[in-house]
């Protein structure tokens, strides 16, 4: 098996992602993979002539046709990567990632638009434009706020300013130095101040997982900048979250940031040629291998073959509340019969829940909770994304039902006229219910209850 990686520099020490490449030359030997490293400005691409057959050359050289291209470019992607990626994408060879999705996701408002249009949680962004009005800022964003470059990595080109005074020196500085960045701003997410969470993402599974926090006290919480990672065990919330960013930016192996806030999770960015060096040293895992790994077994797809509809992702979430929670079943099953028998049982309860929703009364039918939203959005063709099965609004409109029948069960013995001591018992197992709701898991379900819906983080 013959692969590249693409990568724009040579192997000096001093480069930051030199490692990074040396470690996938050197897992690709250990599997028996050949692994040749170029640099795509190098190639020399020739369209139309007659010419169907593989023609490429490299720094005036023929080379052999790929089984797999890893672009190890990120958002330092130029046109003429692009371009090579398209060509070798049209010859049937198979990229990891493509170049539409490493496109998109260098740019980062982009990727926000992509996200949000699907329903996931990202933070309220707007595109920051000349002259800049610090006004809408302040009402639409608040402060402090967060001014990114709509390309950039490993924490270059994020700033924080702190008040509007702050922000609108920044604002004139740069409008005064004439600025040909563009730039994204981005609401700050208080709860995730210098920590957030990285999860790599290899074909539609997460693999691995660090929490990364600031040792200085600042906002970015990147190793590279001098953070600290460890080994961290995502919640299957969280990690639905990063799985289905992958899926709906088409990213085979990605790393989603994830940031905290007081209801739950939001999307920092993703990362189509993510580095590793620190989630390598925290999780311990062996990641080039697990990727090349990912990349042999399942060479045998079809080319271009498109990734999971976003329809299929509703059907997962339906049937086993994530694609994580389903990831999850198959480690733990400790045999083919006891997996198929779980199976077996979630398609009965998902196959029941969709009867009920189409025959039982709608007075008795949540039609707002998690299965109806999945059960609409399918029929309206759409996918709706649910973080989880009980949300907060439907955590609310649960508890109210098991209220009100706990109180109606509780009271019924005294009207029916049974015993003192046997109505007390009765009532005293009704009430049992809804206190047994609030504390059992979730955690934090009572506190998440009593808390404003759009509580700011």
């Amino acid at each position: 098996m013959q692969g590249w990686i693409l990568f724009f520099h040579d192997l000096e020490p001093g480069i930051p992602e030199v490692p990074e490449i040396l470690r996938f030359r050197e897992a690709a030997g250990q599997l028996g993979i050949a692994l040749a490293i170029y640099k795509p400005q190098l190639f020399d691409l020739i369209v139309g002539g007659g010419h169907d057959d593989w023609s490429l050359r490299y720094d005036g050289l023929p080379v052999q046709r790929p089984d797999f291209v890893l672009c190890r470019t990120g958002a330092e992607t130029d046109y003429s990567t692009l371009a090579l990626l398209r060509q070798l994408e049209r010859r049937g060879v198979r990229l990891i990632n493509g170049a539409t999705t490493i496109e998109l996701v260098a740019d980062k408002l982009h990727t926000m638009q992509k996200l949000a249009r699907v329903g996931l949680p990202v933070p309220r962004t707007m595109l920051g434009r000349f002259p800049f009005d610090a006004a809408l800022v302040e009402r639409e964003l608040g402060f402090p706020v967060i001014v990114k470059t709509l390309q950039g990595t490993r924490g270059a080109g994020v700033l924080k300013c702190e008040d509007r005074a702050q922000f609108e020196d920044l604002a004139g500085l740069l409008e005064s130095a004439r600025a040909q960045a563009d730039f994204v701003l981005q609401h700050y997410i208080r709860a995730s101040h210098g920590r957030d969470v990285r999860i790599l993402v290899v074909g539609g599974r997460v693999v691995a997982a660090m929490e990364r926090r600031s040792l200085t006290g600042g906002f970015k919480s990147n190793v590279s900048l001098g953070g600290i990672g460890t080994a961290y065990n995502p919640p299957p919330e969280m990690a639905d979250i990063a799985i289905k960013a992958a899926a709906a930016l088409d990213l085979d192996v990605t790393g989603i940031d994830i940031l905290f806030d007081e209801t739950g999770y939001r999307i920092c960015e993703a990362n189509s040629a993510p580095g590793f060096q620190g989630l390598e040293r925290a999780s311990g895992a062996d990641l080039p291998a697990i990727i090349l790994s990912w990349i042999r077994d399942t060479q045998d797809r079809a080319p271009g073959a498109p990734s999971a509809r976003a329809e299929e992702g509703a059907i997962v979430d339906l049937v086993f509340a994530g694609r994580s929670r389903l990831d999850q079943l198959v480690d733990t099953s400790a045999s083919y019969d006891r997996f198929a028998i779980a199976i077996g049982w979630r398609l009965i309860g998902a196959g029941l829940s969709a009867l009920g929703h189409a025959t039982l009364p709608r007075i008795l039918i949540d039609r707002r909770g998690g299965r109806g939203r999945l059960l609409r959005g399918l029929y309206e063709d759409r996918a709706v994304p649910v973080q989880q099965l009980l949300e907060q609004d439907e955590q609310e409109r649960t508890l109210i039902s098991v209220l009100a029948v706990a109180v109606w069960a509780a009271i019924m013995p005294w009207l029916a006229g049974a015993e003192p001591m046997i109505s007390g018992m009765l009532s005293l197992v009704a009430l049992l219910f809804p206190a047994t709701f609030l504390l059992t898991a979730p955690a934090g379900r009572a506190r998440r209850l009593l808390q404003k819906p759009g509580a700011e983080a």
